[in-house]
């Protein structure tokens, strides 16, 4: 998720955030069936409910290769990171 979060930065998740409380924007931390436990942004929830992430890095998986995943697939918000030094 580089530049957003650099290689080994300290993360903060809260699980509270797991009844549903997510929108567009948020930093989320999600186990993904292909790609395993990744921290993405959302990028949309459709009107089905199903959530579209999205890298913050010009290299990283295109929202299309990762595809939608359901909100059961969310482990934590992002309430904030500390950089390394």
């Amino acid at each position: 998720m580089s530049p957003l979060l650099p290689k080994n930065s300290y993360v903060l998740f809260h699980r509270y955030y797991l009844t549903k409380h997510f929108k567009a924007g948020d930093v989320v931390k999600v186990l993904h069936p292909k790609f395993g436990l990744i921290v993405k942004r959302i990028g949309c929830i459709d009107k089905y409910g199903f959530i579209w992430l999205r890298g913050e890095n010009p290299s990283s998986v295109s929202t299309i290769d990762m595809g939608p995943v359901r909100a059961s697939r969310i482990k934590g918000k992002v309430l904030f990171w500390v950089k390394p030094s």
